[in-house]
């Protein structure tokens, strides 16, 4: 059952026992009010009679007087007896048409009302004692037929009544509750559609409640996201299946070249150096995948103070070897910061950052590394001295296998070296851009991140 039709259905069911509970206690309320002053009229009528009956000399008999009034519609029909002690009959009024009811089935303490059937007819009565003849009573009653009349007409009216009530909260809250949840039926639509695998679909609900509005977008916020991811991850398989592709050809390549037909050792050396040099690449872009898919999936790292200047020294003793051969110099400085993180990360951080200015400087370059702390935020950057990044490849050059119109022609690097920067970054807390160096020349990656607490 949706939860739409649960809650009109709860709600109805709330209204309805509250309507009959109320419509009830009222008819009950009214039913008792009418019956005491059925039975007030009653007595009164029963000791006037009874004050009649003692100032009569002689023999007993009722008077012709009417009924009780009870209503508004006048006085009811007379039921009277006298009764002696031992419960003969003095006399009756002609509406007892069969003969007076035994004594013995309609005893009841004098003053206290009480129903009875005579025949067909349904009766309340009450005994009253006669002044000045203690061995007589006397019964007065009168039909419940208007009382019941009455009271049956209440209960038609209340239910009608209750009916209604009902029909219109029904109507009403199913109204009201298709309105109030109008929005989560289309949250709940656009969320199947997605789970579907359409990542293209959307809430777009423009009105309705604050909180619903809001959920509605953070929603649509979500997906999009989630397409991006999508998109992405689809992309970098991709990438990754063409760049893996690429050195397994070679590779592959190459030894089914030198098994072809016999070589000379030194053929067969250069074979060797080139399927290795196709299987160094293939290591390199696999463990650049590895370290990529590890760093995105930790998103809570236990971090302790690492020093920046530490971890710098260390990234350039790896790329000391490409400087060395490139004739690039490096520069480090450093104020002491520290941030809070994994030494080893910010360390692969650093090194493809200078790695990848070494392999864009110029021969006789210069590439510095700078660290300085400036409040609660610890900044790096890595400024070379080569051709720079063009301003509409500023955005992508952290994208998975993207490669810049300047270095196409390049076969070294796996492509995922500022990638795996990004994500370092990320997890840090810090991000990283690029910008044009000073003067126009070079390239500047710059990154920042909180600052280790001091102690």
């Amino acid at each position: 059952m949706k939860f739409r039709t649960r809650l009109v259905l709860t709600l109805t069911a709330a209204t309805a026992v509250t309507v009959t509970s109320a419509f009830g206690a009222a008819s009950f309320v009214v039913e008792r009010s009418e019956e005491r002053q059925l039975d007030e009229a009653l007595r009164a009528e029963a000791h006037l009679e009874a004050g009649e009956l003692a100032a009569q000399h002689g023999a007993l008999h009722v008077t012709a007087r009417a009924g009780p009034a009870a209503d508004d519609i006048g006085r009811l029909m007379k039921f009277a007896v006298i009764y002696a002690d031992d419960g003969r009959v003095i006399d009756i009024t002609s509406t007892f048409a069969t003969g007076a009811p035994s004594y013995a089935s309609v005893s009841h303490p004098p003053g206290n009302a009480f129903d009875f059937w005579y025949g067909a007819d349904h009766l309340r009565g009450v005994f009253v004692a006669i002044p000045e003849h203690e061995h007589e009573m006397l019964l007065l009653a009168a039909p419940r037929s208007d009382l019941e009349k009455d009271n049956a007409f209440l209960r038609q009216v209340m239910l009608v009544a209750a009916l209604l009530s009902i029909g219109f909260t029904l109507l009403v809250t199913w109204r009201v509750v298709r309105q109030l949840t109008r929005g989560h039926e289309a949250i709940a639509a656009a969320a199947r559609k997605v789970a579907d695998g359409d990542l293209a679909a959307r809430v777009a609900l423009g009105s309705g409640d604050d909180e619903v509005v809001q959920l509605a977008r953070d929603v649509d916020e979500m997906v999009r996201r989630l397409e991006i991811v999508v998109e992405g991850q689809q992309r970098f398989i991709a990438h990754a299946a063409h760049e893996l592709r690429s050195p397994l050809t070679s590779l592959y390549g190459e030894l089914q070249l030198a098994l072809r037909k016999s070589r000379s050792a030194e053929e067969y050396r250069t074979s060797i150096e080139e399927a290795l040099d196709s299987a160094r690449r293939l290591k390199a872009l696999a463990e650049d995948l590895l370290a990529l898919a590890r760093i995105g999936a930790e998103r809570e790292p236990s971090r302790t103070p690492v020093a920046l200047a530490e971890v710098a020294k260390a990234a350039a003793a790896w790329v000391s070897r490409e400087a060395t051969l490139r004739h690039v110099e490096l520069a480090i400085q450093s104020d002491g910061s520290q941030v809070l993180g994994h030494a080893i990360d910010l360390e692969r951080l650093f090194r493809n950052l200078i790695d990848n200015a070494v392999r864009h400087s110029p021969e006789g370059g210069q590439v510095t590394v700078e660290a300085r702390s400036d409040g609660d935020r610890v900044h790096i950057s890595v400024l070379d001295e080569g051709p720079g990044v063009a301003p509409e490849e500023r955005d992508r050059v952290f994208d998975p296998f993207f490669r810049a119109a300047s270095e196409r022609r390049r076969d070294d690097g796996s492509g995922l070296g500022l990638s795996i920067v990004r994500e370092i970054a990320r997890v840090h807390g810090g991000e990283v851009s690029v910008e044009q160096g000073p003067e126009g020349k070079g390239a500047r990656f710059s990154a920042s991140f909180p600052a280790a607490p001091p102690g």
